[in-house]
């Protein structure tokens, strides 16, 4: 039974849509796990993120939106209020809201049953938008079938082949930092990023390290297990010294003054 005053609007169309860089590998298991939701809003095109909050949309009537989703949509339940045409074309949905529209919510549901709560604000002048609506639940499965055929060493060797070479799937979450970690003597380390994944309990440190200034070094040797500190990591999988796929150093390396050298540590994120 759907919500009372909400119609549903039926479809009208459908369309088809590095094993050897590994030194330390300590085991982990791959399992789903629940994910974070939050919002991101951009100028014309505007991102959501699954939440069980309001998401507030202003709409110009009489244009024609885009509704995008990371999987298919199955309907759209609006109030007549919003005198909504609708049309379907697979991932997308396009709305037009009628010359006198007044505001009201709409839900819109995927084919896995994800439902986005949309509160729709008619303000005219308005260009027309494209609306992506990102689907954790979707996003989630795709990442676990993808490691779902991976031992965990090539799981891991494949996250830090992908950073070496900044070739990250794009439904990795990539955080971007830029902090000093004070964990180890004479040296220098700033967390460079965080790579996580959606539905897989994996997640990637990059830090950039090199000798402190203040230790009055030319030169240091280093080891990869110096890094296994709790500073840095408390359940890791997999760890990587190096500052290019051309030059990755087999779990040593000799730090000069005022250079540095990548290093990446993989481990099991229970969140």
């Amino acid at each position: 039974m759907e919500p009372s005053g909400l119609r549903e609007y039926p479809k009208k169309m459908a369309h088809k849509q590095l094993s050897n860089f590994l030194v330390v590998l300590l085991f982990a298991s791959l399992f789903p796990v629940p994910v974070q939701a939050s919002d991101q809003i951009g100028n014309q095109t505007s991102g959501y993120r699954l939440t069980d909050q309001m998401t507030p949309v202003k709409l110009a009537p009489g244009a024609i939106n885009r509704i995008h989703c990371s999987e298919p949509i199955q309907n759209i339940n609006a109030p007549y209020g919003l005198h909504m045409e609708v049309e379907y074309q697979g991932n997308d949905a396009f709305v037009t809201l009628g010359r006198n529209a007044k505001q009201g919510v709409i839900y819109v549901v995927t084919k896995s049953g994800d439902v986005f709560s949309l509160e729709i604000i008619p303000k005219n002048g308005l260009k027309a938008r494209v609306i992506r609506l990102e689907s954790p639940t979707h996003k989630a499965r795709e990442n676990q079938l993808k490691f779902a055929g991976l031992d965990k060493e090539t799981a891991a060797v494949d996250l830090i082949r992908n950073a070496f070479v900044d070739t990250i799937p794009e439904n990795f979450n990539v955080i971007s930092k830029d902090q000093k970690i004070d964990g180890i003597e004479h040296l220098r380390i700033r967390l460079r990023r965080i790579v996580a994944i959606d539905g897989v309990p994996l997640r990637l440190n990059e830090y950039l390290v090199s000798i402190a200034p203040s230790a009055d070094m030319k030169e240091m040797m280093v080891d990869e297990t110096s890094f296994l500190v709790p500073k840095l990591t408390r359940n890791p999988t997999a760890i990587c010294l190096g500052r290019d796929l051309a030059h990755f150093t087999g779990g040593k390396v000799l730090l000069r003054a005022g250079k540095y050298v990548r290093l990446f540590i993989v481990e099991h994120s229970p969140n």
